[in-house]
């Protein structure tokens, strides 16, 4: 359904691609600010969005007098904000006539804060996660604004990083489809959040993405899968070295030392872990290079019954 609306998308993401392209096809989108490329290329997940002729502006800091001014020049009914990491302030949020909107990838007030669903793979113990993507009011608290509409998902324990958000991306882009004629006709949407039931996830690092032999390999394969592509990854400190890990499995384990090497074979390398499991690495990084983990070791004359453990571990 077409509507008048004028909106912006301020983005740079592959999710702000799509939502770029449903409000060019069901709102007048009047314009795009995406993150300048010298600060988009150590982003994970980054997406430079130019559709058709919409007018664009790349900036490095959202809140600067330029990136204001432009955005004023636009007249926009609503900004729609998808993966941006800089706090909007509040002469910012006070653009547009109605509505700053971003998306959050949590039941909100629940998972306020950052590095959502890697936390949540992270927590899940090997099963399934009841979850859901929010489409809320920004305000100049993050997280904290009205919920205009909610869609549910389940992150399932087959899920990593990337599927998990692509559901987002599917639910995002149902939220803002079903929003939009809402959004064209009302100034007051939304219900508002019960702060007491709030909860917050932090910005992870790099560094926190160690994970150690002595763990489980449901606890390694969830970190494994909660950091692969486009994520810097997980990765263990070995006898070999470090070696970041980008797809594995949990394997049926012998009683065995931790950090034996079980099996090499074309499946991957099935490697002892703690509590009486083993996990089978099939994806590896070695030296900067990525390799199928059964071709690495075969390189390193790695050989079926040796130890790759730390002893530092």
């Amino acid at each position: 359904m077409k509507t008048n609306i004028r909106s912006i998308v301020v983005g740079c993401t592959p999710l702000a691609e799509k939502i770029a392209l449903i409000l060019e096809r069901d709102s007048n989108l009047v314009g795009i600010v995406n993150l300048h490329p010298t600060l988009g290329a150590t982003k994970s997940n980054y997406r430079f969005v130019d559709i058709n002729d919409v007018p664009f502006y790349n900036t490095k800091d959202i809140n600067d007098t330029e990136t204001k001014q432009w955005l004023r020049d636009r007249e926009s009914d609503i900004i729609v904000q998808c993966g941006w990491s800089q706090v909007f302030k509040e002469d910012v949020l006070g653009i547009p006539k109605k509505y700053c909107l971003g998306f959050h990838p949590s039941p909100l007030p629940t998972g306020r804060g950052a590095a959502i669903l890697n936390w949540k793979i992270i927590e899940s113990n090997g099963k399934d996660v009841e979850w859901g993507n929010s489409l809320f009011v920004m305000k100049r608290i993050t997280d904290s604004g009205r919920i205009i509409d909610f869609e549910p998902f389940v992150i399932e324990k087959r899920d990593n990083i990337r599927t998990a958000y692509l559901k987002v991306d599917e639910t995002s882009c149902k939220m803002l489809v079903r929003s939009l004629p809402k959004l064209a006709l009302r100034d007051d949407l939304g219900t508002k959040q019960d702060h007491t039931k709030a909860t917050r996830y932090f910005k992870r690092t790099p560094e926190d993405g160690l994970v150690k032999l002595t763990w489980s390999a449901t606890q390694i394969h969830d970190y494994i899968r909660a950091l692969t592509h486009p994520y810097p990854g997980a990765y263990f400190n070995t006898k070999i070295g470090t070696l970041s890990v980008w797809e594995s499995e949990i394997v049926d384990s012998p009683n065995e030392d931790i950090g034996h090497v079980i099996e090499i074979n074309k499946n991957g390398v099935v490697i002892m872990t703690g509590h009486n499991s083993a996990i089978r690495l099939k994806r590896v990084t070695y030296g900067h290079q990525e390799y199928w983990a059964d071709d690495l070791f075969e390189k390193l004359r790695i050989k079926e019954g040796e130890n790759i453990r730390n002893d530092l571990e």
